[in-house]
């Protein structure tokens, strides 16, 4: 049976067609895998099945009847949920405030909180699914996998059949990965049907029973997971056959100038606690330099420091023999250092401003699209369809802001930015989250680019096969200290997960 529907649905932005007659059945207790490049669709169809947005035609039928959402409340009493790719927590509530809010437990006849009854409906739900949480932890002191199960007990505690699940594993450690995994076959054991949106082919085919491909807003492929592979996923979601391994060309670099230098880094957070320690690190030039490490080990912090997002309290950085130490960005970029940031939103753009504005956000000062403080409007828009076209952004109105592109085509933005600026240093935190396998393999040859004219990269990542793919070295990060450099042609991902655990080739671990 068919739990859900979609009959020829479409949705129009003026004259783009986001969906196009889209046909999608969902079987009831099946793991449905809805996969396609940036800006196919997916999560316009996704928001439409969540009540998010009115199709412009077509039906939606839930239980095999006709349904019309009006809000995301309609959907809900429907029995579908949503969990999005970029968390709708307050860190400031507890986990049960934040799984509760809006239909919070009064006692009786008052309109005071029940705290007690509160903790316990919600601790016996938790325990019902087997998520490891704490209800009373504070949702700013959790981990981003736990956040990510916040996020879907939210749902779960509405008591959801159908849970929508839109790149549940961007942000993840592959440690939160896997425990991700099991907890939605889990679910599916217990009679939920799930829906995810996802560019990891690998995690489609270990965790779906069925594929759809979307392609610039039509269903090009429908697929049993049993009967296909991710090179086939690949060919069918771009068009065209993908690589998906690396072909990184053997250079020596060894003999090359140090081109960025960190010498005994150290740093406190605001409450006082030391999150890096003495970190010591060399880049030469042409070559990449990668970071690995379960997320939460200082490389957000070393992101920082080397950004000038966080001063040190202790060490020095250099750039070319000059130091750079506890620079402003601004000064920073000016002296030829790129910046790609772990969270694009955060950090890397502004949805509010226009894409032809985040094109030059952080070099708008510079001379070829600033004259005498005034910026040159034609010549950005010049640039702007130039490095659309060069890194093939899709965009329905170039004009637009940014907050109307799927967050794959926000990340070539800065991906563009960076690139075209012809950094010395690259810094890359997480240059290919949530982007597609086609977008993946451009962006891992850009890098690969910039190695081979001389440029040196430092490449933070949670991808350990991009770390390994990409990277001339490797230093690992574990309680804010780097406690091992291997060379990449020298080591194993099997080396790399001891040392990501704080075990080294003595034998002991790290405290």
């Amino acid at each position: 049976m068919n739990i859900i529907e979609t009959v020829n649905i479409t949705k129009k932005y003026g004259d783009f067609v986001a969906n196009d007659a889209i046909n999608l059945a969902v079987s009831e207790g099946e793991i449905k895998a809805i996969v396609g490049e940036n800006g196919a669709g997916k999560t316009t169809l996704m928001n439409m099945l969540y009540g998010l947005i009115a199709p412009t035609s077509g039906k939606l039928l839930v239980g095999g009847k006709e349904v019309k959402f009006s809000s995301p409340l309609d959907a809900i009493n429907s029995g579908l949920g949503m969990v999005h790719q970029h968390f709708k927590l307050v860190p400031s509530l507890t986990v049960c405030e934040n799984i509760l809010l809006g239909i919070e437990v009064l006692k009786n006849k008052t309109p005071f909180i029940d705290a007690k009854k509160q903790y316990e409906k919600v601790q016996a739900v938790v325990d019902k699914f087997k998520f490891d949480l704490n209800v009373r932890d504070r949702v700013e002191d959790i981990s981003i996998g736990q956040k990510q199960r916040v996020e879907i007990m939210k749902m779960l505690y509405r008591n959801v059949n159908i849970l929508i699940l839109d790149e549940p594993t961007a942000v993840l450690t592959p440690q939160e990965v896997d425990e991700l995994t099991i907890s939605l076959k889990e679910l599916k054991a217990q009679g939920k049907t799930i829906i995810i949106i996802t560019h990891k082919l690998g995690e489609v085919m270990q965790l779906s029973d069925s594929v759809t491909i979307i392609k610039r807003g039509k269903v090009v492929g429908e697929v049993k997971t049993k009967d296909t592979n991710e090179r086939k996923l690949a060919q069918m979601m771009v068009g065209r056959d993908v690589v998906l391994s690396v072909k990184k060309e053997e250079i020596d670099n060894s003999g090359n100038p140090v081109v960025y230098k960190l010498e005994n880094i150290s740093t406190k957070n605001i409450f006082g606690k030391e999150v890096l320690s003495d970190i010591n690190l060399e880049v030469k030039e042409g070559e990449v330099l990668g970071i690995a490490g379960v997320e939460g080990n200082g490389q957000s912090e070393l992101l920082k420091v080397v950004t000038g997002l966080m001063t040190t309290t202790k060490g020095n950085i250099t750039l070319n023999g000059k130091e750079i130490t506890n620079w402003w960005p601004a000064n920073i970029r000016d002296a030829g250092v790129g910046m790609i940031h772990e969270d694009r939103y955060a950090q890397g753009l502004c949805q509010n401003m226009t894409i032809k504005e985040n094109m030059i956000a952080g070099y708008h000062y510079c001379g070829d699209v600033c004259s005498r403080g005034f910026l040159r409007s034609q010549v950005i828009s010049k640039k702007r369809d130039r490095l659309i076209k060069d890194y093939d952004i899709r965009v329905a109105d170039a004009e637009g802001e940014v907050s109307q592109l799927s967050g794959g085509n926000a990340q070539k933005i800065i991906i563009a930015r960076e690139f075209d600026s012809k950094p010395k240093v690259l810094i890359a935190a997480q240059p290919t989250r949530g982007v597609d396998v086609g977008s993946i393999e451009f962006i891992h040859n850009k890098i690969l680019d910039l190695r081979k004219q001389g440029v040196g990269v430092l490449l933070i990542s949670s991808e350990l096969s991009e770390i390994m793919s990409l990277s001339d070295r490797i230093a690992v990060m574990y309680k804010g200290k780097i406690i091992g450099v291997v060379n990449q042609k020298d080591t194993s991902t099997t080396e790399l997960g001891l040392l990501m655990a704080g075990i080294t080739d003595k034998g002991g671990k790290q405290e």
